[in-house]
């Protein structure tokens, strides 16, 4: 009521009683997973001969970690004219920045893939039944096919053995987590995950976990 009567000129900014004290700060954080260089290859050479139904499941992950991190809501939308050369190129919903990603070999292994078994729309994964759907829609069918595709990450985890919930996001905070496994700088994982800045980086690599800390302690022992 407070932010309404601010849009509108009812009363000035200094009268706002949240305008230092914000409510958002009494949210909880939940812990954010991640998995392992380990355990991202067992999903990348999982045999899904016996499971095909998971093949899509298994490919929107890998996309999306061999992509920076792309989220779902990005991917859905992603075009074939979003590929220019070596390069796929697209505007993020979340934050409307433009993203430039390399097309490295994983990833040209996807896109041949779905060059083959995409619905013949103008989007590259076999998601949107249709071009130019309303933006109803779009929200219907991204969280219909949203809770199918996290539903099948769950059978692909118990496949591989991997004993933690696994979701849409975990990949982005997965590719997060092994940039940091190989040492790579704060600044350039903050850089190609779109953050604006390496604070954000710093928060969002701590609230992955003590895993890196823990094994730079082993080496004490071994």
């Amino acid at each position: 009521m407070y932010n309404k009567a601010l849009e509108r000129n009812i009363f000035k900014v200094e009268k706002h009683p949240f305008h230092v004290y914000k409510i958002s700060r009494l949210k909880g954080k939940g812990i954010k997973r991640a998995l392992n260089l380990e355990q991202v290859n067992k999903i990348h050479n999982l045999d899904l001969t016996k499971f095909p139904h998971l093949v899509n499941h298994r490919n929107y992950f890998m996309f999306s970690f061999y992509s920076r991190g792309m989220n779902f809501a990005d991917m859905i939308e992603l075009k074939w004219s979003d590929i220019h050369g070596e390069r796929i190129r697209y505007i993020r919903n979340k934050t409307k920045r433009p993203f430039s990603v390399k097309i490295n070999p994983p990833l040209k292994a996807i896109l041949d893939y779905y060059r083959v078994h995409s619905l013949r729309t103008k989007y590259i994964f076999p998601i949107l039944l249709y071009n130019d759907l309303t933006p109803l829609q779009l929200d219907h069918r991204k969280k219909k096919t949203l809770a199918q595709y996290n539903k099948g990450l769950k059978e692909i985890a118990n496949l591989c053995g991997i004993n933690q919930a696994l979701s849409s996001y975990v990949a982005r905070h997965s590719y997060a987590n092994c940039l940091k496994q190989k040492g790579v700088a704060t600044d350039i994982i903050g850089e190609s995950l779109g953050h604006a800045d390496i604070k954000i980086t710093q928060v969002y690599l701590k609230e992955l976990g003590n895993e890196i800390v823990d094994d730079a302690v082993e080496v004490l022992f071994n």
